[in-house]
């Protein structure tokens, strides 16, 4: 079936043939691809950090790469990932592997966001509550989201520890 999911880490090579290596076909924002006996045709052709991706397998897969380095940070190693969303319905990715709660991964983000959305849960804001309410009740690595966006706005995820060299 269709499976939402994100990458917490990715190796050097993030070319859907690499990644989606055993899968059928794969959706991102906007742009899609389909393996055809082997060859892979359409829009998409690298994976990236700050995206979400629908993954279509017909069997169980494991999508497993001993070489991935983490995404929490950019190309810098120092900078954390930013996520540039537009108004409505953005499929983004959650960088990290050690799950938050809704409030404390966006953090000043949030009066931003209407909502989000995983697989099979949903939190919306609440102002008659003070609160998230809802089935999601924290991001998780390794899934994807679709945060829906009052207006357009660019984030980073609240940073689960300071990274040392």
């Amino acid at each position: 079936g269709a499976n939402l999911i994100s990458f917490p880490a990715l190796p050097t090579n993030a070319s859907v043939e690499n990644i989606f290596a055993g899968c059928n076909g794969v959706i991102g924002e906007g742009v899609g691809a389909v393996n055809m006996d082997g060859s892979w045709i359409g829009s998409l052709t690298e994976v990236a950090q700050d995206d979400g991706y629908w993954v279509k397998v017909e069997e169980a897969v494991t999508l497993a790469h001993a070489d991935a380095d983490p995404v929490s940070y950019d190309e810098s190693g120092y900078a954390p990932v930013v996520y540039n969303n537009h108004l409505g319905n953005n499929l983004i990715s959650y960088p990290f592997t050690t799950a938050q709660t809704v409030g404390a991964a966006l953090a000043d983000a949030a009066s931003n966001v209407y909502a989000v959305a995983s697989e099979g849960v949903a939190a919306m804001w609440s102002e008659d509550a003070g609160q998230w309410v809802g089935s999601l009740t924290a991001f998780e690595g390794g899934n994807g989201y679709w945060l829906v966006a009052k207006n357009d706005f660019s984030f980073s995820f609240n940073r689960l520890c300071t990274r040392h060299n």
